[in-house]
């Protein structure tokens, strides 16, 4: 608090405090903003410090109290000196003015559609849970994995049998797999080299058999 404040009555303070609670949501209007532009009020120092000033209703134990929240948004762009000087154009503020009740008309609507499903859900909800004699309804998520559950007996029980296997069963049968490997790699080899022995023999036999024909007779 100021010094002035400080030497107000409780009555003034109330009333100086109602005054600020007005004059602070007026500027969420962009057509009460131009006006003020227009007539220089932005061009007062003074009047620019009181804008300061008013941030004060930002904070939520005084922001609760207002009806119009946005002027709390106009009141953040007024501290900047670009701001104060573009909203004295009138088609500034008109495209502004668009803007906010194109807000208003349809994300506040939106929402309060939202916010009435969300409430009727919990209702039904509610309803559902007492007919079944207090017993809570599960998520749909949680109905959805006990389906998938009771859907795959089989898999599961699989997969119980192989975590029960002890420790040495795996690594024993890990072992025979790598050794079929590598017994099927060595038999791959032994067969391509006996192919190629003999295809080796059929070469020979056929020079063979070619060479007395190549000779020239006398």
């Amino acid at each position: 608090m100021n010094t002035y404040a400080a030497i107000e009555s409780e009555e003034q303070q109330k009333r100086r405090w109602l005054i600020e609670l007005e004059f602070v949501q007026c500027l969420s209007n962009p057509n009460y903003l131009n006006f003020l532009a227009q007539r220089g009020y932005f061009k007062d120092p003074s009047f620019i410090n009181y804008l300061k000033y008013l941030q004060y209703w930002k904070e939520p134990e005084y922001a609760k109290y207002l009806m119009y929240p946005m002027c709390l948004y106009f009141l953040d762009l007024l501290q900047y000196e670009h701001f104060r000087r573009e909203i004295v154009n009138s088609q500034c503020c008109k495209f502004i003015d668009e803007q906010a009740i194109l807000q208003w008309q349809h994300y506040t609507r939106k929402r309060i559609k939202m916010m009435n499903s969300v409430g009727e859900n919990a209702a039904a909800a509610a309803a559902l849970q007492q007919s079944n004699g207090g017993i809570p309804v599960p998520s749909q998520e949680a109905a959805t994995a006990t389906g998938t559950e009771a859907a795959n007996p089989q898999q599961q029980q699989q997969q119980q049998q192989t975590s029960a296997l002890p420790t040495s069963a795996l690594q024993n049968g890990a072992a025979n797999v790598t050794q079929t490997q590598v017994s099927g790699g060595q038999q791959q080899q032994t067969t391509q080299r006996d192919q190629a022995q003999t295809a080796s023999a059929q070469q020979q036999q056929i020079n063979g058999l070619a060479a007395p024909g190549s000779m020239k007779l006398d």
